[in-house]
């Protein structure tokens, strides 16, 4: 099998042009972190923070507000984040949060996406996430998978008093992992 020049050439600037825009997009949380921050973030989980990639799908016309998300994520140290924009029609309303992520930090999260991405209609299983890992918008697994949720529910998830480990059992259980079996399997 040849592969054209051509073809190697456009996939390789694209890898490039990738690399740099998240280099570009990962920035320098330090000072937003201290002038801003975020309720229940404690000085020693800011560390792991850090490991979080966040991952966001909005609407083109969301663009404008890529720089306040940032400022929002860097106060919680979130320094990690990949954004991309639809040319045409809009994300699906959906996220997906992985099991190491802080309750405070996925409220906001839960908070970012129903904001920026006009609300949540559908939550991922944690399992088919990296474990430091949060998407909105993703339309990377098809429709079989997105569980879909109530605004109760999610207000539910929004609650400040949920510890990080009540906050992920209410996850689970809304996606039906805490039986082992995933909503979307039914």
């Amino acid at each position: 099998m040849q592969i054209s020049n051509r073809f190697l050439k456009v996939l390789f600037g694209g890898l490039i042009c990738l690399s740099i825009s998240g280099l570009y997009l990962t920035g320098h949380g330090a000072e937003a972190a201290e002038e801003n921050p975020v309720p229940g973030i404690e000085q020693e989980g800011q560390e792991a923070n850090r490991k979080i990639l966040f991952e966001l799908f909005l609407p083109a016309d969301r663009k404008g507000d890529l720089e306040q998300i940032k400022k929002e994520l860097e106060a919680a140290s979130v320094t990690r984040i990949r954004a991309q924009f639809f040319k045409l029609g809009k994300p699906i309303q959906n996220i997906a949060i992985g099991k190491n992520v802080p309750a405070p930090v996925a409220r906001l999260a839960i908070r970012l996406a129903l904001t920026y991405n006009e609300g949540i209609k559908f939550i991922l299983p944690e399992y088919r996430y990296f474990h430091d890992h949060i998407v909105i918008g993703s339309s990377a697994y098809d429709e079989a998978s997105l569980i879909p949720v109530t605004p109760e529910n999610v207000e539910k998830l929004r609650n400040p008093n949920l510890t990080t480990d009540e906050f992920h059992t209410l996850y689970r259980h809304l996606t039906g992992e805490d039986v082992r079996l995933p909503k979307y399997t039914d």
